[in-house]
């Protein structure tokens, strides 16, 4: 004797697929083009006892950061195909939360350099434009997770 009971279909199978919100993309392109740029400006100065200071450029002070906009570029490549799901907000927002401590401690170990041989720290226009990167990621973290479902 078959079993005549009618099969119920799950619920999710007539909703429509969610199309990517493709400026969710914007905010992380524009942060590892930021990251990336940064790289090539000044960050700070070394300064060198009795014989003056060398300039610390992104690469050699910060390339870590390179890792990070390689990070971005790949969040941004995929909200700009898929939809955010939990996983990639969840990242996002630690990759944003390891580039915030990372871009402070190169500021906090800057200022401590300096004071430990009484000069004015240097910080240059490098590290405001990693700042500038690192603000956006936040902004596109939150606005990540403020994206409904």
């Amino acid at each position: 004797m078959e079993d005549d009971r009618p099969t119920l279909t799950p619920l999710w199978v007539f909703w429509d697929a969610q199309r990517p919100n493709r400026w969710l993309a914007l905010a992380p392109a524009l942060a590892a083009m930021l990251f990336a740029i940064s790289m090539r400006l000044a960050w700070h100065h070394h300064v060198i006892p009795a014989a003056g200071y060398t300039v610390i450029y992104g690469i050699q002070g910060a390339s870590w950061l390179l890792v990070g906009a390689g990070l971005a570029a790949g969040f941004a490549l995929r909200f700009f195909i898929q939809f955010p799901g939990g996983y990639s907000r969840a990242l996002l927002s630690l990759l944003a939360l390891l580039i915030t401590i990372g871009v402070y401690a190169d500021y906090i170990d800057a200022q401590t350099r300096a004071a430990q041989l009484s000069v004015a720290a240097y910080v240059g226009p490098g590290f405001y434009v990693a700042l500038a990167g690192t603000a956006l990621i936040i902004l596109s973290s939150v606005l990540v997770w403020k994206v409904r479902d």
